[in-house]
């Protein structure tokens, strides 16, 4: 673009087009979504804005009388998020809201309500009467988007920096995937997201928020007049790994703006690369003059001008230079009939409007110099009050329109209160963008997609590798907590006096996840969370040492014990001095819902009261426990690896079959692999007799159960070393998600390893086999640690009230 100044042209540096940010579409594609009869579906009519921001049944082994698996909790299933792809910009360049543009009308052209989500929201439009993302607005206007537009948005830009630079990324992408799953619930067959990579975080922010959301990715590249063919690729490739590095899977490429010249060599070369590295390539499309033109609306919306006259005529109006107009009329009436095919945007003060008249009547004529608009900024200091004769302009203009003698477009004068010189840098800095109003830029987006994207390939690599019903962490947790805000249960924590148990406790009472009981004194309980700084105001304290409940609590344990009940005296003594054992009465006559303990206790010790109690007599149900393990990509379930030294056949089979249950209850599909150091008769022994006992029975006892084994840990979960050991099909080789342990020395040692040598988070003990809910936390326990088994042991009592 060229700037005039009188004699004097000087040229203004302006980068590539960054066009407003469409929102990110969640992509999960399972083969389902993307059959040819979806394909054909019309999209759906669009609804109002809204005017405020915004399970299967398994089979329980261990009979009716214990801790049921909650299969009977549907909304663990009914939290699961709708197939989704995320559109990271690799290049971090920014210009992309064209090809965003074209993506979403790809995909609602073939499938019923597309949707567009955006996990972290960037600036809104200038003067927008929409508080929201620029290019969410863009989206849900020019698609015709139903439902509230602020739903979708997972987090503003300003609290996401807040979280990031405070080290709270967790809770970010906590926060990004809670939104996300709502906004799923609105009923879209499909969502496209747009990472947040070039206003914040990078190519890396994106990949733990695809991780998070399960969502495949589509990596763009903006392209530059310096960059070669090698460049596209060998950035392809290093930001490829930030994405596997994540588990996250990228489905293609596809490059952005593409200086025109190179645009065949590049495409030509990089689809033989890409096809060498398993990656789709898409195509690309090239620099565009229309796409990179800035608009007279664009630039009334960003500098917030005001339209004086034409305002008719201001939408979708270009420009091919800019002219300062600070010489007489006559002289710029003789350097605009220099160049006659020139379309100016004419920039002067706000008392020229001498300039305004005269181009006016330059304009009625036919001979006259074209002008695309005026732009008239501040004359010398404020003045509110001065008016400059606009009064007398404005009533020319509407005799004009009113006239009848003049058909065409009135010439658009704007107005902006700044001076001169920022208006000018203003100018020569503005990137094209694309506002909804932008008729002729949306039109072109979708012709230019249409010809050269071939996003045919990147469905059919989608469908190539169907997503699995796979369950990450994020989706896990979130999944468990929703179920407990929706039903928050009563969870007695005997450990008042650890700081880590009382965080726990602040934060699930604030949130709304759990009531809660604390035991001990009073007094010393709130000296303690006051000097810690914890608000505990939503929990209740009590102390077994002078409770009213100790003489109901004897008699129910003395009862409970049966034959191996202590006198009514002892009784009363082990409940009111040992915590555990107050805390397990309450749970036992339902003063509590459940409990959990352990912090500062052993297993044994906080285990113990239960099975004394909790546990019918004469039933011959084992009591066992298993791990959620938070892989990065996914969650395991690890069994017994607290309870059980050396199990017999018979309990390993019991083991694994509740633990296939518990699986299941909690989003986990079970696939159950038997451990041992044999696979399929490559050893031999009497612990490799024992597990392969134990696979027989439960075959037998529960053959809707996927279980595999005598099996060695790798070819459990490795595909490519299932496929040397293990010879035939297999449901479970190298895939399973249920891993039960032979012994308790291999699973505790076992859990303990993959906890700290991969960051893991292990959620459990979880105990199985219990009348009521009991659970115990490891000593070295963290705050979410304790939250977390919070969740887990609340969900267990909902189970339990809805099987009673």
């Amino acid at each position: 673009m060229m700037l005039k100044c009188g004699n004097v042209n000087t040229s203004a540096s302006r980068h590539q087009a960054v066009c407003p940010r469409v929102g990110r579409i969640h992509a999960r594609v399972h083969n389902a979504r993307f059959s040819p009869k979806v394909f054909a579906a019309e999209p759906s009519a669009s609804t109002p804005l809204s005017k405020e921001k915004s399970s299967t049944s398994t089979n329980n082994s261990t009979g009716n009388n214990v801790v049921p698996s909650p299969t009977a909790l549907k909304s663990v299933d009914e939290l699961k998020q709708v197939p989704s792809i995320l559109i990271s910009d690799i290049s971090c360049a920014g210009a992309r809201a064209a090809l965003l543009v074209g993506f979403v009308h790809y995909f609602e052209t073939r499938m019923p309500n597309v949707g567009f989500f955006q996990p972290v929201g960037g600036a809104p439009y200038p003067n927008s009467n929409l508080d929201v993302d620029r290019h969410v607005e863009l989206v849900y206007k020019v698609c015709e988007m139903k439902g509230d537009i602020y739903s979708m948005v997972g987090v503003e830009e300003a609290e996401a920096k807040q979280l990031i630079t405070s080290g709270n990324m967790n809770q970010l992408l906590d926060k990004i995937y809670g939104r996300f799953v709502a906004y799923g619930e609105e009923g879209h067959e499909f969502v496209v997201l747009e990472g947040p990579g070039p206003i914040l975080g990078g190519t890396e922010l994106d990949a733990a928020i695809a991780s998070t959301l399960g969502a495949p990715v589509l990596m763009v590249i903006t392209g530059n007049k310096n960059m070669k063919p090698a460049d596209y690729f060998n950035l392809a490739m290093v930001k490829r790994q930030v994405f596997l590095d994540h588990k996250v899977n990228v489905v293609g490429v596809v490059l952005n703006t593409v200086p025109r010249a190179d645009y065949l060599d590049i495409c030509s070369e990089l689809k033989i690369k890409f096809a060498q590295q398993g990656l789709a390539f898409a195509g690309g499309i090239y620099e565009d003059k229309l796409m990179a033109s800035i608009r007279l609306d664009e630039v009334q919306a960003s500098l917030g001008a005001k339209v004086l006259f034409g305002k008719d005529s201001l939408q979708d109006r270009d420009f091919t230079e800019i002219v300062v107009a600070s010489q007489r009329i006559e002289e710029l009436l003789e350097l605009l009939d220099e160049d006659p095919e020139s379309h100016p945007l004419i920039v002067s003060s706000q008392d020229r409007l001498d300039v305004v008249l005269a181009l006016l009547a330059a304009q009625l004529s036919v001979k006259g110099p074209s002008v695309a608009g005026i732009l008239l900024t501040r004359a010398g200091k404020t003045h509110v009050d001065r008016r400059y004769g606009t009064d007398t302009v404005s009533r020319i203009f509407q005799g004009i329109e009113e006239g009848g003698m003049y058909r065409g477009s009135l010439l658009p004068v704007l107005s902006v209160d700044k001076p001169m010189f920022e208006v000018m840098s203003a100018l020569a800095n503005m990137e094209s963008s694309i506002l909804p109003t932008s008729t002729r830029k949306i039109s072109r987006a979708k012709m230019l997609f249409d010809k050269y994207i071939d996003a045919n390939a990147l469905i059919q690599r989608l469908q190539s590798k169907p997503r699995t019903s796979q369950l990450t962490p994020k989706m896990f947790q979130h999944n468990i907590k929703a179920l407990c805000l929706n039903s928050p249960q009563h969870i007695v924590l005997p450990e008042a006096l650890d700081k880590r148990i009382l965080a726990a406790a602040s934060e699930v009472t604030q949130r709304g996840l759990a009531r809660v009981t604390l035991l001990g004194d009073p007094a010393a309980v709130a000296a303690e969370a006051k000097k810690l700084g914890v608000d505990i105001s939503l929990c209740s304290v009590h102390n077994p040492e002078n409770s009213d409940r100790l003489e109901k609590y004897a008699a129910a344990f003395v009862e409970a014990r049966g034959k191996k009940a202590p006198s009514l005296g002892a009784a009363a003594d082990m409940v009111s001095r040992d915590v555990n054992t107050f805390g397990v009465m309450m749970v036992h006559c339902g003063d509590a819902d459940g409990m959990v303990s352990g912090a500062i206790h052993t297993t044994a010790a906080t285990i113990r009261p239960a099975m004394q109690v909790l546990k019918l007599p004469g039933v011959s149900t084992l009591v066992s426990s298993v791990f959620f393990m938070c892989l990065p990509d996914r969650v395991l379930v690890y069994g017994d690896c607290a309870v059980n030294v050396h199990p017999t056949s018979e309990e390993l089979a019991q083991i694994a079959m509740v633990s296939a249950d518990t699986a299941a209850a909690f989003g986990v599909e079970p696939r159950v692999a038997m451990l041992s150091y044999s696979t399929l008769g490559s050893g031999a022994g009497p612990e490799v007799q024992r597990v392969t006992e134990a696979v027989a029975i439960v075959k037998k006892t529960r053959p809707d159960i996927k279980v595999e084994g005598p099996i060695q840990y790798d070819a459990a979960i490795d595909p490519a070393v299932a496929a040397v050991k293990v010879k035939g099909t297999s449901e479970v080789a190298g895939k399973a998600t249920v891993f039960v342990f032979p012994d308790l020395n291999t699973g505790n040692n076992t859990y303990k390893a993959v906890q700290q040598s991969t960051g893991a988070i292990a959620m459990g003990p979880v105990m199985q086999g219990l009348l009521k809910p009991v659970n115990d936390l490891s000593r070295g326990c963290t705050v979410p640690d304790v939250v977390n088994t919070i969740c887990v042991t609340s969900i267990q009592a909902m189970a339990v009230k809805k099987k009673a």
